[in-house]
């Protein structure tokens, strides 16, 4: 073949890979302007399923039955303050309103314990204001464990990742028996197993100048004799079948946020009987990318894993401190959860999901205490305000719970029509043990707010609802006229 065939033909591939490529780029262009929209699903009842669902308001319950107590409810969704929050477009809040009046019909006097549930979680809190007759009802606070359940990421995993209830319907399966409930004001358990604890401290990189230094513990361990917990660790390598295990961690700056805090290497069951310390270049903690003079001064003592989870709970709520903004407060303590609270729900978390749980989760395979911490902090979960009241025989007292609730969305980028719309919904017997004689419902508008789907069959001129309490769910589903 001549030198200009040879030209000719390469001209001609260039300029045909040339058009196909443009015509790729003009139908990727086409179908991202023209976003296919997604479906939105749907419940029987008509109402959304929301990519991020924030879960129903329940109705005022007790601890037992009361007989001879009926109760007439009314719930207000107050939109007039419908503010745009959490940094998404038509994301709002609702300030909630659910008021009861309690009438004893009986010609006793009843006192009992009444339980306000609400959806949330620890980190943000609903902190929902209670009052009895007008005077704010002193509460004490009660927490179920995690709602949701677990999900896998891959042909080889099952439990890897939080796969939390996204409609009212799954906690309708989660209070199908009184189980949740019966858990949540049980005692938390008290791990008194016993372990044996590495801890390090005065680490240094030795002067290194490499650009992530990492310290290393290497050590030989039988895996089904053997539990390996680790806190202030991030690298890892497990070989069972070469009974080989290694864990580290960067060795931080001074000034870094974790410059001195607590790492830990947590032994249960038999105990390691050697170790090599070996700082390396970075996480890798590859051969040949050592680094001489890291080391840490390495303190062994004996435990139980109860205790030691205590230490490390106290070390989390100060480094959640140190680690929020001045001018802010930690989100535990802003949400009035307390670090006894906290440790108990650490406490049965390890005993139900850990690598030595009742029933074991991938996610947590690792170890890493921090990955149960961040979870329990932020799982959501069913809390119960609990607090006492006394109602006359033949009498009525009023009980007022006043909150705000963010509501349901779908995130942006999605292609969802529903992104824009915030979906409110409650229940209106769901977890409830006391007698409803009726309920209503209140909507404040600033007629800023269009209604796209509802199921109340609410009084467009009034804003009032009688419901049907043979109706488990209602849904209201807004969005703002503003531009």
């Amino acid at each position: 073949m001549s030198k200009e065939k040879k030209k000719n033909n390469h001209v001609n591939r260039t300029l045909a890979i040339i058009i196909i490529a443009s015509f790729c780029l003009l139908i990727l262009a086409f179908g991202m302007s023209h976003p296919r929209k997604r479906e939105i699903p749907v419940l029987e009842d008509g109402g959304s399923i929301f990519m991020s669902y924030d879960g129903p308001v329940f109705p005022l319950t007790s601890s037992e039955a009361v007989p001879g107590i009926e109760v007439v409810r009314e719930i207000e969704f107050d939109l007039s303050d419908y503010d745009v929050s959490y940094g998404y477009r038509g994301l709002r809040q609702s300030k909630i309103h659910d008021c009861y009046v309690l009438m004893n019909t009986t010609t006793e006097d009843k006192t009992f314990t009444a339980l306000y549930p609400y959806v949330s979680s620890f980190d943000s809190k609903l902190n929902p204001i209670i009052t009895v007759n007008g005077n704010e009802a002193e509460t004490r606070l009660h927490s179920g464990m995690y709602s949701g359940d677990f999900s896998g990421a891959g042909s080889n995993t099952e439990s890897l990742n939080l796969n939390e209830i996204s409609s009212w319907e799954g906690y309708q399966a989660l209070l199908a028996d009184d189980a949740y409930i019966e858990a949540a004001f049980s005692d938390y358990p008290t791990l008194d197993e016993p372990v044996y604890v590495y801890e390090f401290s005065e680490i240094s990189d030795g002067g290194s100048d490499a650009a992530a230094p990492t310290l290393s513990i290497e050590f030989s361990m039988d895996y089904n004799q053997t539990a390996v917990f680790t806190y202030g660790f991030n690298g890892g390598r497990f070989e069972p079948e070469n009974n080989y295990s290694q864990r580290s961690f960067f060795i931080p700056a001074k000034g870094d946020y974790d410059y001195g805090m607590l790492r830990m290497l947590i032994v249960m069951g038999d105990d390691i009987a050697a170790y090599d310390i070996q700082g390396y270049q970075n996480g890798g903690c590859k051969p040949g990318e050592e680094i001489e003079g890291a080391e840490a001064v390495i303190r062994r003592y004996e435990t139980t894993l109860g205790d030691i989870l205590k230490t490390i709970t106290t070390a989390h709520y100060e480094q959640s401190i140190r680690t929020t903004a001045v001018d802010e407060v930690a989100p535990l303590i802003a949400g009035g959860i307390s670090e006894e609270m906290f440790y108990g729900e650490l406490c049965r978390v390890f005993k139900q999901y850990s690598i030595i749980g009742n029933d074991t989760k991938e996610r947590y395979q690792t170890g890493m205490i921090e990955d149960l911490l961040s979870d329990v902090e932020f799982y959501k979960r069913i809390l119960y305000e609990a607090f006492e009241i006394t109602i006359p025989a033949g009498e009525s007292i009023s009980v007022e719970v006043e909150f705000k609730k963010r509501g349901s969305f779908d995130f942006g980028g999605t292609g969802g029509r529903n992104f824009g719309v915030t979906g409110y919904d409650f229940v209106t017997q769901l977890g409830s043990v006391l007698s409803f004689k009726e309920q209503s419902l209140v909507l404040s508008n600033d007629n800023g707010i269009e209604i796209v789907k509802q199921n109340v069959g609410i009084d467009p001129v009034q804003n009032h609802a009688e419901l049907d309490l043979n109706v488990e769910h209602y849904y209201l589903e807004v969005r703002s006229t503003d531009k």
